[in-house]
């Protein structure tokens, strides 16, 4: 493991000023595999020469896995504090972020200490921030314990917090000092957090066919198999790795992997991180990103009912409720900040094929939602290699209902200029 290792060199040119030359390399294993979570302790200890740990995690993550962990570092002679938060989006804060770091500071956190998120992508994403500004920089592992934090969150480096209402707002690319996937830890999730899981499974199969085909020839419904997560979780992993290859720090903001992330973190956001998972908005944004394409013309009936009939047999929504239309379009605004200006969408071309386009306009946005809320998907929708069979009468929605919605408050923050993303 080579974290953080690069050098400096800088050049007279002549005219008293110097051009300065800095490269970093981060060098870092990610291990996937059932069981593997027995391994951690080693895997610490060949990659970190530290004696001080902590493990941050969250109330529902800790009762049924902080002292397993705990106790296999201990047997191992190593000694491990902990930092257990509040579970849920509201602890991807500045306020959770400060006060893992009051604990760290407070009980005696090092240069070296190394921290373990053991976690979903809330804890995976926010202990990735908070190593990135204690002390300047503390190396952590992550330990992904939903099938989001293992196929997503927990790869590529990117951390982040929520601020001011809006996603991600602060954050850094930092990567950590190893990952490791255990797929046997998916063992205890309810099936609203696998679902949640596989619409990050659906965008990147939506890049990568085989991928696709893998989740289209699953069986309806909630995916309990651990094999069958354990390859769904190798290959997105896999293919992420591949995706950002050319460009790990974002240095161009016209990104693939960004597909059905502009509409889905602005529903996020509309409904105050409340009422959706990440995962079950990203769902909706791959739907509504999929009908603009279709109604551009840009891709063909098939592959828009694949899409939607894939989403459909994972038990995911793929309806922006009516009464959030309007607040989740003036969150788009804040995407733009975010995006430099310009939107950036992401649109389906066939499955594996996305081109990105500079804008969506509003009435584009309007009719896509609408056509949404009042489609029919063909009850058989056949394609190479498989059959994919959507129930008679679709699911109820994992998250609220629109009739549901209609009684909440969207916020609008068309007007509020000094908010930044």
């Amino acid at each position: 493991m080579s974290l953080g290792c690069g050098k400096m060199d800088s050049s007279d040119d002549g005219d008293g000023t110097l051009s300065v030359s800095v490269t970093r390399q981060d060098t870092y294993p990610v291990v996937i595999g059932r069981g593997r979570i027995e391994t951690l302790p080693s895997l610490v200890g060949r990659i970190l020469k530290t004696d001080s740990l902590f493990i941050v995690t969250d109330e529902n993550v800790g009762e049924l896995l902080l002292q397993r962990t705990a106790d296999l570092f201990s047997e191992s002679g190593m000694h491990v504090q902990s930092v257990v938060i509040p579970a849920g989006e509201s602890s991807k804060s500045w306020a959770a972020a400060q006060n893992v770091i009051d604990a760290l500071s407070t009980r005696g956190a090092k240069r070296r200490t190394a921290l373990v998120a053991l976690g979903g992508g809330v804890i995976v994403d926010m202990v990735g921030f908070v190593a990135s500004v204690f002390m300047r920089g503390l190396p952590y592992i992550n330990v992904p314990t939903s099938l989001l934090g293992q196929l997503d969150a927990a790869i590529g480096g990117k951390t982040g917090i929520d601020y001011d209402g809006s996603k991600n707002l602060l954050g850094a690319f930092y990567h950590p000092a190893a990952v490791l996937i255990d797929p046997e830890l998916l063992s205890t999730l309810p099936e609203r957090e696998i679902r949640s899981g596989l619409a990050e499974a659906v965008k990147v199969g939506m890049l990568h066919p085989p991928l696709f085909a893998k989740l289209e020839n699953l069986a309806p419904g909630a995916v309990n198999d651990i094999e069958d997560l354990a390859a769904i979780t190798r290959d997105a992993v896999r293919h992420k790795m591949r995706l950002l290859r050319d460009d790990p720090y974002e240095r161009s903001l016209v990104r693939l992997l960004n597909l059905g992330h502009s509409f889905g973190h602005a529903l996020e956001a509309a409904t105050e991180f409340e009422v959706y998972r990440h995962g079950e908005a990203i769902a909706i944004g791959i739907a509504v990103a999929t009908m603009i394409s279709w109604n551009r013309g840009i891709c063909a009936a098939e592959t828009k009912d694949r899409v939607l009939a894939c989403l459909e047999t994972r038990g995911l929504e793929i309806s922006l409720p009516l009464p959030a239309m309007e607040a989740t379009w003036q969150e788009i605004n804040v995407i733009r900040r975010i995006r430099n200006g310009a939107l950036n969408e992401v649109l389906p071309v066939s499955i594996g094929e996305c081109m990105v386009v500079d804008e969506i306009a509003h009435e584009e946005f309007v009719s896509a939602v609408d056509s949404l809320a009042h489609l029919t998907i063909p009850a058989q929708v056949v394609h190479k290699g498989s059959t994919s069979l959507l129930p008679t009468a679709p699911e109820p929605s994992p998250s609220a209902s629109p009739a549901a919605l209609s009684c909440r408050s969207y916020r609008s923050r068309s007007t509020a200029a000094s908010r930044q993303r």
